[in-house]
C-alpha cells in the first residue's frame, strides 16, 4: 500500500506570518494537532500543539502580564515551526512512512509533490490501514498458522483456501517466528470453516490457533 491511498487530500494549513494565537485557533476549532505552514504553495515548515504550548505562557499563570500574553499571541508561525520538515511522496510505501514517524517520534508527515504539499498522512491514517488490511471491521475467522519458510508452503495453503472457496479478508506473515517455521494469520469468510480447518491439517499446515467470531480455540504457541 501506499501513502496516496491513505493520507488527508484536503489538508489545513497557516502562513509564516500568521500571528501564533490566530494559528491556536485554527486548530482548536478544527480539532487537529499540527498544520502545516505553507507559502506561496510552498511547504516551509509545519507547527504541532507542543510547539505553541512551548510558544505561549500559560494564561493561568497570574505572574503573565496581559501585555505579556498579547505580545506572545502576535509571535509569528515562522518563530515556532519547525522547518523544512521530514516528508513523504504519494508514491511512499505505507510502511516507509509509519517507520520515519515511529523513528522520529512524528505523529504526522507532510506528503509532498516537489515542493508542492498535496496531503499529510497521520498516526490515525496508519491506524485505519492497519485496520483494513486485517479486516477488522467485517466478521469471519481468524486462523494463526505455524507453516514452514518455503515458499512452496504458502502456495498449498493458498490453494487450500480456493479449494474451500474462502473470502480471504485479511493476511499477514510474521516470518521471524522462529528457524524452522513463519506465522501466518488470515481471516476468512465462509461456509464450512470445520471442513476449511480439516482439509490445512491434511495439507500439513499446523494451525496454532482459531478464532472464530470472536470464541478462541486452539494451541498456544
Amino acid at each position: 500500500m501506499f501513502v496516496k491511498l491513505w493520507m488527508t487530500s484536503n489538508v489545513l494549513t497557516v502562513t509564516s506570518v500568521q500571528p501564533i494565537i490566530e494559528v491556536e485557533q485554527i486548530m482548536r476549532e478544527n480539532r487537529v494537532r499540527r498544520v502545516p505552514v505553507v507559502d506561496g504553495g510552498k511547504l516551509v515548515g509545519i507547527i504541532s500543539r507542543e510547539d505553541l504550548f512551548r510558544a505561549m505562557p500559560s494564561i493561568f499563570d497570574p505572574s503573565i502580564s496581559p501585555e505579556t500574553l498579547d505580545h506572545a499571541g502576535r509571535i509569528e508561525a515562522a518563530s515556532v515551526m519547525t522547518p523544512a520538515p521530514v516528508t513523504v511522496e504519494p508514491a511512499t510505501p505505507l510502511e516507509h512512512a509509519a517507520l520515519l514517524m515511529r523513528s522520529h517520534k512524528f505523529g504526522a508527515l507532510p506528503v509532498v509533490k516537489g515542493t508542492e504539499l498535496v496531503g499529510i498522512i497521520t498516526e490515525t491514517n496508519i491506524f485505519d490501514a492497519f485496520l483494513e488490511v486485517l479486516g477488522a471491521r467485517k466478521s469471519g475467522a481468524r486462523i494463526e498458522m505455524k507453516i514452514a519458510h518455503a515458499p512452496a508452503t504458502f502456495y498449498t495453503m493458498l490453494q487450500v483456501f480456493k479449494k474451500n472457496a474462502m473470502t480471504i479478508l485479511g493476511i499477514t506473515v510474521y516470518p521471524d517466528f522462529s528457524e524452522e517455521h513463519q506465522l501466518v494469520t488470515v481471516k476468512v469468510q465462509g461456509e464450512n470453516i470445520e471442513q476449511l480447518i480439516d482439509a490445512l491439517w491434511e495439507a500439513g499446515l499446523q494451525i496454532n490457533r482459531l478464532n472464530k467470531e470472536g470464541s478462541a480455540s486452539g494451541e498456544e504457541p
